[in-house]
């Protein structure tokens, strides 16, 4: 039986790609010191996760479940979809490892930051919103401020159900005692590339080495693809194709292949800091403090940053028009079989 499991649960946009691309490229070496890294690839990760979030788990929670019950040492599940977990959740999860630690890992970054990532992420997974819309959204429904809940349906709410940090570290304090759970801060833009990893490194016990060609970031569209996404995805609404419907050829294909193929060349989504997200962050930071809660990395890595940009409004139709044919071409090209 494994002696201890580390959950990575951080925060979407946290980071969480390029630490679950570092442990899968480590994970012999890792391995040579005692830490496993279950599942074949992330893949087996992620399936075993959704199924034990579902309302009736079966064979790949309980597959993984028993690598890890079959290890002797540390094992670390990394899955953001487990940040947002609901309480019967939390513990069905932990519960699983009755007998070993079980330490949790939140990572988290600058609320700005996370608001421009998170807009052009539920693009990419079959939502419209507008920008305007989405970010007033967001701020009218932050924690302890706005009438909105963390839902699944409204901009804000799936923000924030995403994003509120002391929830999140709340509802896993309550499964696992408070001194198991740990904030890595990401750091801010300029930092050496490899920060993120000896911080992650630091909380499993043993370093994460950095490859070349790995640890590749979950990066962002370019904003001219990102409204042709946006409007891609209005038109599927209305023709009643809704989220999540088509998910593999508009995720996977559309928007991380022949989209992201142009991000070098388009201009990038921008935003200032506003008042708002100041004064949420250090509400954030002080709720965490006062609280006592375990960091690694710097309280000062949560202050939001301006993120350098241009605002949807100055990207011209025509550049808009010409983004959607190469898509349409490259989105052909990927379906041709021979």
């Amino acid at each position: 039986m494994a002696q201890r499991v580390v959950l990575h649960v951080g925060l979407m946009k946290s980071g969480t790609s390029f630490v679950q691309d570092l442990l899968f490229a480590a994970k012999a070496e890792l391995g040579a010191h005692g830490v496993l890294v279950p599942g074949a690839g992330w893949g087996r990760q992620v399936a075993a996760v959704k199924d034990v979030l579902s309302s009736s788990p079966g064979r790949p929670w309980r597959r993984m479940v028993d690598e890890i019950d079959g290890h002797e040492g540390t094992a670390v599940v990394s899955m953001e979809f487990l940040g947002p977990a609901g309480p019967d959740q939390v513990d069905r999860v932990v519960g699983a490892f009755d007998g070993a630690v079980v330490d949790v890992v939140v990572t988290a970054r600058d609320l700005n930051r996370s608001v421009a990532s998170l807009w052009q992420e539920t693009i990419q997974n079959g939502r419209s919103w507008g920008w305007d819309e989405y970010v007033a959204d967001v701020a009218a429904k932050r924690p302890g401020r706005g009438a909105g809940v963390a839902d699944r349906v409204t901009a804000g709410g799936t923000f924030w159900r995403q994003q509120h940090l002391p929830r999140v570290v709340d509802s896993w304090s309550r499964a696992v005692g408070h001194d198991h759970v740990q904030v890595v801060t990401v750091p801010g833009p300029g930092a050496p590339r490899d920060t993120l990893a000896h911080r992650f490194g630091e909380v499993l016990g043993v370093a994460v080495p950095v490859h070349e060609g790995t640890g590749g970031a979950n990066a962002s569209l370019g904003l001219t693809s990102t409204l042709v996404l946006q409007r891609v995805n209005q038109l599927l609404d209305a023709q009643g194709l809704t989220f999540p419907t088509g998910a593999r050829l508009r995720k996977q294909v559309l928007a991380k292949t022949v989209l992201a193929a142009r991000r070098a060349e388009e201009p990038r989504l921008g935003l200032p800091v506003a008042p708002w997200v100041v004064e949420q962050a250090a509400d954030t930071v002080a709720v965490l403090r006062d609280a006592g809660t375990r960091l690694v990395g710097s309280w000062e890595d949560l202050t939001p940053v301006e993120v350098p940009g241009v605002h949807p409004s100055s990207i011209d139709a025509v550049e808009v028009g010409e983004a959607a044919l190469v898509a349409l071409a490259g989105l052909v090209a990927s379906q041709v079989v021979d």
